[in-house]
C-alpha cells in the first residue's frame, strides 16, 4: 500500500535508521526477558469486541450482539473452560507482548476439543513503521470464531509518545470485513492512553450492491442503512508504585439494517443492534514480596430492536453480562530448583437474559460463582507439576427443561505435568477428575502451550 510507506516517511523522526517495531515486554527477538508476572484484563477486553466484530462466530450471524447461548451448554460448562485456561501468573507477559503465541487444548466431550489459539507477530515497516501480524480462534459452545487481522503500527511519533494503528481484519466473507483504527499516547512508567474506533461490516454494501448486479441468490439480503461504527477508550497507569490500573468503557453505535428474506412467507425486518460496555482492574503488589492481589470488574449491555416495513414492534432482544474477579498470586524461589507458584481466584458471572428463547427452555437470568485454587512446584529446573482445584455453583431462572440441566454445584481436581524451557516455552498436560461422580472419576484432559520469541 504506497499510502502506508508515504505515512512512515512523514512520521519518521529525523535521522532514524532501523528500530525495534516491538515493545520492551518483547526484548532482543529470540532473547526474550524473564516472564513478567501478573493478571491483565486487556484479553478480557479486546474478546468482547472480537466477538462484536466476528458475527459469522455466534450462534446466530444475524443475531444479538453478545450471545451468551446458555442453550449450547452443560452445568460444568464453566468448570472446563477455567481448567482449560492458561495460569493468571502469565496473562500480563502475554497481553503487553508483539510477539508470541499461545494455545490450549481441553476436552469437550468423546468427539470434540475446546480450543483456543492467539498469534502475534511484529516485523520493522520502512523506517518509523511496523507491520503486525495476529490470529485469534476460539472453538468453544457458544463461539466458532477465527480472525487474522493485520497490524499497521506507527509508534512513537516523532519521538512524542504519539501512536496511531490501522488494524483491518481479513476474512473469506466479503460481507464480515472489518475495519480498526487505534490512536493514543504512550510512555513507559507513565500511562497509556487509546483510543479506538471500529468499522464493522464495512464493505457490505458494496459487496450487497454486486450481488444484486449479478442476481445472486441469496436466502436473506442485509443492507446497513447507516455505518455500523463503534469506539473504546482505554487508560493503563504505570506511574503509581507497586500499584497497575486500567479502565475500558466503549459501545455500539445504534446500526440499522434491513434484513430481507426471499421466503416471502417471512417479514422482512428492519433491525437495530446497539451495545454499551465498560470495565476496571487494580493490581497490588506487595513491596519486597512475591505477591500480588487483584480485583477487576466488566459490564456489558447489548440492545436489538426488529421493526416490520411499517415500523411496528416485532422484537426486543436484551442482554447484560456482569463479571467480576479477585485474586492473589504468590511465588517462591524463582529461577531456583523447587519454585513454586500459587494462584487463589474467586469469579463471578451474572447474565441477565430477559428475552431468552431456546427449543429447551426459557433461561431468563443465569449467575456462577466460582473458586479456583491452583499450585505448580518445579522440582527440577525443567519439569515439574501442577494441580488446580475449581469449585463451580451455577443457578439459572426461567423455564422448560433447561434450567434444571444447568444449575447445580460441581468440584473438579485437574492434575498435570509441566514443563519449563524459560524464557521461550511452557507446556502443561495432564487430566481432570470428577469429584462428584464416583462413577466416573475421570473428567477430560488437556493441555496448555506458550511460546515467546
Amino acid at each position: 500500500m504506497p499510502w502506508l510507506a508515504a505515512l512512515a516517511l512523514v512520521l519518521a523522526p529525523p535521522g532514524t535508521g532501523g528500530f525495534d517495531p516491538g515493545t520492551q515486554e518483547d526484548g532482543d527477538r529470540f532473547a526474550p526477558p524473564p516472564i513478567t508476572i501478573g493478571w491483565d484484563m486487556r484479553e478480557q477486553w479486546d474478546g468482547v469486541w472480537r466477538r462484536f466484530q466476528d458475527r459469522k462466530g455466534r450462534p446466530d450471524s444475524l443475531g444479538p450482539l453478545l450471545q451468551w447461548a446458555p442453550e449450547t451448554q452443560r452445568a460444568e460448562y464453566e468448570l472446563a473452560l477455567a481448567a482449560a485456561e492458561h495460569p493468571l501468573m502469565l496473562e500480563r507477559d502475554f497481553a503487553r507482548r508483539t510477539r508470541g503465541a499461545r494455545a490450549f487444548v481441553h476436552s469437550d466431550d468423546e468427539f470434540s476439543f475446546f480450543n483456543g489459539v492467539h498469534l502475534r507477530e511484529r516485523v520493522p515497516m520502512g523506517r518509523a513503521g511496523a507491520l503486525g501480524l495476529r490470529y485469534d480462534r476460539s472453538e468453544l459452545r457458544e463461539i466458532r470464531s477465527s480472525m487474522f487481522q493485520l497490524v499497521f503500527a506507527f509508534p512513537d511519533i516523532a519521538r512524542s509518545g504519539a501512536f496511531v494503528e490501522i488494524r483491518p481484519v481479513a476474512r473469506f466473507e466479503k460481507p464480515d470485513l472489518d475495519v480498526e483504527i487505534a490512536a493514543g499516547w504512550s510512555r513507559e512508567q507513565v500511562a497509556r492512553v487509546t483510543a479506538r474506533l471500529f468499522s464493522f461490516d464495512t464493505f457490505n454494501n458494496a459487496s450487497d450492491a454486486l450481488a444484486k448486479q449479478r442476481e445472486s441468490d441469496r436466502d436473506v439480503r442485509v443492507l446497513q442503512r447507516n455505518a455500523a461504527l463503534g469506539g473504546a477508550l482505554e487508560l493503563e497507569l504505570f506511574a503509581l508504585p507497586h500499584v497497575r490500573v486500567q479502565a475500558f468503557v466503549g459501545g455500539v453505535l445504534p446500526s440499522r439494517a434491513l434484513l430481507d428474506f426471499r421466503d416471502p412467507l417471512i417479514v422482512d425486518v428492519e433491525r437495530t443492534q446497539s451495545a454499551l460496555l465498560g470495565g476496571g482492574w487494580l493490581e497490588w503488589a506487595l513491596p519486597g514480596a512475591p505477591l500480588w492481589l487483584g480485583g477487576s470488574a466488566q459490564v456489558i449491555s447489548t440492545t436489538q430492536r426488529d421493526v416490520d416495513g411499517q415500523g411496528d414492534a416485532l422484537a426486543h432482544v436484551r442482554e447484560r453480562e456482569l463479571r467480576a474477579r479477585a485474586y492473589l498470586l504468590a511465588e517462591a524461589g524463582r529461577g531456583t530448583v523447587g519454585h513454586t507458584s500459587i494462584e487463589l481466584s474467586a469469579s463471578l458471572r451474572d447474565d441477565h437474559l430477559p428475552d431468552h428463547r431456546s427449543a429447551y427452555g426459557r433461561v431468563t437470568h443465569d449467575r456462577s460463582l466460582m473458586a479456583i485454587a491452583r499450585t505448580t512446584w518445579m522440582p527440577t529446573r525443567v519439569f515439574g507439576l501442577e494441580m488446580t482445584y475449581v469449585g463451580l455453583e451455577r443457578e439459572t431462572e426461567g423455564g422448560g427443561e433447561l434450567t434444571t440441566f444447568l444449575t447445580g454445584t460441581n468440584h473438579r481436581l485437574v492434575s498435570r505435568f509441566a514443563l519449563a524451557f524459560d524464557p521461550h516455552v511452557r507446556i502443561t498436560f495432564g487430566v481432570g477428575w470428577d469429584l462428584d461422580d464416583r462413577s466416573n472419576r475421570y473428567d477430560q484432559g488437556g493441555m496448555t502451550l506458550t511460546a515467546r520469541w
